[in-house]
């Protein structure tokens, strides 16, 4: 049963920029709260919508929240599937319109996120292992599952800085570890990854920058 909140449709604005973030399959909700209302508590309810179902779904989590996101990662979970999502706002006996999602496709439209990297050195070389990051999972116990298992085609952009002579090149890799030799004694590197999904764009989030020094 959906729970329908008794107030007059349409006297609040809507509210704006509704839109999932999604990273490793966590999956959640954010928006604006409506245009024009300064100093006013409102609070919001959320839907949510499994294409080629029949009917909106309540998202037990957010009803009646103050906050402006809803984490609909547990509702969302089968990636395989598309999903919409509606918020509305409430305020005393007023509430807006629903403002909905366009259709979200968790598998194509997720961000992977950056590997782990861990760098070791020799005189001349730079030896760099990565590891895949993990999707999210609802509950610590839960096994843990590798992105790389989602996506076989799981792919590394490395980008590598030398700090002397100021050049950077970057490698796409499609295993784990990539071993940089003929470099520079002495030098200070700079490493940071991006995964890479080939397919539909979709948006990036590099490793944190590493630095290591090859041996004199």
């Amino acid at each position: 049963m959906l729970s329908h909140v008794p107030c007059v449709s349409g006297g609040l604005p809507e509210p704006t920029n509704i839109t999932f973030s999604s990273v490793n399959m966590k999956n959640v909700l954010h928006w604006n709260p409506p245009e024009g209302l300064c100093g006013v508590e409102v609070t919001y309810t959320v839907q949510y919508f499994i294409y080629g179902q029949k009917k909106w779904l309540s998202a037990s989590e957010c009803r009646s929240i103050s906050r402006t996101y809803c984490d609909l990662s547990a509702e969302t979970s089968d990636y395989e599937h598309q999903y919409y999502a509606k918020v509305k706002a409430i305020w005393d006996t007023k509430c807006s319109d629903w403002a909905e999602t366009g259709r979200f496709y968790p598998f194509l439209e997720t961000q992977v996120g950056p590997p782990e990297v861990a760098l070791t050195t020799g005189e001349k070389s730079i030896s760099i292992a990565l590891t895949a990051p993990e999707k999210w999972k609802r509950n610590p116990k839960d096994d843990t599952v590798s992105m790389q298992q989602i996506y076989s085609n799981l792919r590394y952009n490395v980008s590598v800085y030398n700090t002397k002579s100021r050049r950077m090149w970057s490698q796409c890799i499609t295993n784990s570890t990539l071993v940089l030799s003929w470099l520079e004694p002495s030098t200070l590197y700079c490493v940071h990854v991006v995964s890479f999904v080939p397919g539909p764009p979709r948006l990036t989030l590099p490793s944190q920058k590493q630095c290591i020094r090859t041996l004199e």
